[in-house]
């Protein structure tokens, strides 16, 4: 069986995926093409939000090595890098999981290419 839609948005970035979530509650059947694993498009999934969270965790390491230039005394500072990444995917995760379930909530559905 094939669903008819009365709209389709192409892409889940941030443009499409607020499109296809107001038409859905306008009352509208919508669908939205994703071609990515997962909503968010390309800021939220590989760019901004990644970007900035690595930058935020990489200040933070530099403040902390220069600590001692303030008056502040500390042990040694190491750079865990895996522990960064795992950080990072998880900030990503809960954010794309977020546009995920307002999908789920106004019953939207997402074709995967």
């Amino acid at each position: 069986m094939k669903e008819k839609f009365q709209a389709t948005v192409i892409g889940g970035g941030p443009g499409g995926y607020v499109c296809a979530i107001r038409l859905a509650q306008l009352g509208i059947k919508t669908a939205c093409i994703e071609s990515r694993g997962t909503l968010g498009g390309t800021c939220l999934n590989i760019g901004c939000i990644p970007s900035k969270n690595l930058l935020n965790l990489s200040e933070n390491f530099y403040k902390a090595k220069n600590f001692s230039k303030v008056g502040i005394e500390v042990g040694e500072v190491k750079l865990n890098l895996q522990k960064m990444m795992q950080n990072k995917d998880k900030a990503v995760t809960i954010l794309t999981k977020g546009v995920e379930f307002l999908f789920k909530k106004t019953k939207l559905l997402i074709l995967r290419e």
